[in-house]
């Protein structure tokens, strides 16, 4: 990977035949010397690389950037390193409340691992046959979802087909949003009473596809399993993929996201939330393999954490007390969330 080969050739220092370093993102300590993963002038973000301190020649921008990191209270290397690793430059971390710098036992992951009992799906998918994008006419536009700024436009309860790999159209077309990723700016945030969470670094218009929830792909029965054991101390990251499952119906398999993850592992709960997660397909049309994605549920402003409903089916909107909620749930914890329809509890 790039930052990798960046790494192993790093110790060049900066010199005038060289672009100056106009960003510095991270910073880390290798075999005792302190790194930084810097971006150059000219450069784009998957051309960043890891240089010793001293090499980089712009006293000013190596202040600020520390100065940016002065409350930190927690050695986040680790988290930054395999945030490089993985070439997510998306993502910072940040930590001024304790001394935990990066979730044990957690590997950051870009895109979900089948386990063996998962079966790969090979539905036989039309590809179109169009260039530079879909245009009319085309059938694969016959089944719009995003509008031409690549927003969501239908209801929550619509799965959003986009075009296969087969399709001629390209990765720009119009229907390729959750395939094409994400384009916000992340900031990995400690808090006090909820632990990790995500802050959004700029606007998001309300539609916007925010980020895939990728984990390991398991059966309905290792799903029971996990969830048993994870639900008792409130630290579910199942989610079932049950698009075309009844009210009675059991989803065949689930996405855990525990300890294989994206930054969509670190999104907590609000019960007044400003995304919502829409079954995706891509691949394939296999109703018990979809993806999900998240997306905006209304503008968010920057700087606002991103949140989603861990109860979507409990509301205190729809009339239901919180007497209710304890009857249909087995499994609640205290609530932090903060909003002003706050339900006081979240239930597993």
């Amino acid at each position: 990977m790039t930052a990798r080969n960046s790494r192993e050739g790093s110790a060049n220092p900066d010199n005038e035949g060289e672009a100056p370093v106009v960003e510095i993102l991270y910073d880390a300590v290798a075999n005792g010397v302190r790194l930084l993963n810097v971006r150059r002038a000219g450069g784009t973000y998957d051309q960043r690389m890891w240089v010793p301190e001293q090499t980089v020649n712009s006293a000013k921008l190596v202040a600020k950037y520390w100065a940016s990191r002065k409350n930190m209270t927690a050695d986040l290397s680790k988290f930054s390193l395999m945030l490089s690793e993985v070439n997510d430059h998306r993502v910072t971390a940040i930590n001024t409340i304790d001394s935990v710098g990066y979730p044990e036992g957690f590997t950051y992951i870009t895109e979900s691992i089948y386990s063996d009992e998962v079966p790969r799906p090979c539905t036989p998918m039309f590809h179109c046959e169009c260039t530079n994008g879909c245009v009319s006419g085309c059938p694969c536009m016959e089944e719009t979802c995003y509008d031409s700024n690549g927003r969501v436009c239908v209801p929550v309860s619509v799965p959003l087909l986009e075009c296969g790999p087969k399709c001629k159209c390209g990765s720009e077309c119009k229907k390729c949003v959750v395939q094409r990723g994400t384009h916000i700016a992340f900031e990995i945030r400690r808090f006090a009473q909820k632990g990790w969470g995500v802050m959004s670094k700029k606007r998001i218009v309300r539609g916007t596809f925010i980020a895939e929830y990728v984990g390991e792909v398991i059966s309905f029965e290792e799903a029971e399993r996990r969830g048993l054991e994870d639900t008792a101390v409130g630290l579910t990251y199942l989610f079932d993929l049950d698009m075309a499952c009844g009210s009675t119906d059991v989803a065949d398999f689930s996405v855990d996201a525990k300890t294989h993850g994206n930054v969509s592992h670190f999104f907590n709960h609000s019960c007044q939330p400003n995304m919502e997660i829409r079954p995706v397909y891509v691949e394939h049309r296999d109703p018990r393999l979809h993806r999900l994605a998240f997306f905006s549920s209304r503008d968010i402003s920057a700087g606002e954490e991103l949140t989603f409903d861990y109860s979507p089916h409990y509301s205190i909107d729809a009339g239901q007390s919180a007497a209710s909620g304890d009857e249909m749930h087995n499994v609640k914890f205290a609530c932090h969330c903060g909003t002003r329809k706050c339900r006081s509890f979240i239930y597993f």
